[in-house]
């Protein structure tokens, strides 16, 4: 008798232990990582009808398969148009496709104003980074 009431505390000791380790608490998966949008130097003037490129990069902190990034634009000052490699950026505010992290920008300057505007990427985690581009207007002369 005494021999099963052992066997008996024994196998209750096993159970405790073993039902508390494996708990069903579900693993934390981290799929929202933090970016930033980086970019080589460019001009800091422009003449009308003139394009500059943008050699863009982005450089993630972690890498979740899942993640989807989108690119959109503001213009706030001047007047020109952005291409997103050979795909025009028609409308401002509008969301559209990122799908590489390493892309060019072209944007065309259609005025005689200095141009500023920015360019928001998003991702569907609700993050969202800012990079705002300027470029001073270089008057042309006919010397």
């Amino acid at each position: 008798m005494k021999i099963i009431s052992v066997i008996g505390l024994i196998i209750f000791i096993i159970s405790s232990i073993l039902a508390t380790a494996c708990s069903k608490e579900e693993l934390d998966i981290q799929k929202a990582y933090s970016y930033q949008l980086t970019h080589l130097p460019i001009p800091e003037e422009i003449v009308k009808n003139e394009t500059v490129e943008i050699r863009c990069t982005l450089d993630k902190q972690g890498d979740y398969k899942d993640a989807i990034f989108k690119i959109r634009f503001f213009q706030n000052e001047g007047k020109g148009w952005l291409f997103l490699e050979d795909k025009p950026l028609e409308t401002p505010n509008d969301l559209y496709p990122l799908n590489k992290d390493t892309f060019r920008l072209y944007y065309t300057a259609n005025s005689t104003e200095n141009h500023q505007f920015d360019v928001y990427i998003e991702d569907n985690f609700g993050q969202s980074e800012k990079v705002s581009f300027e470029f001073r207007t270089q008057i042309q002369t006919d010397d």
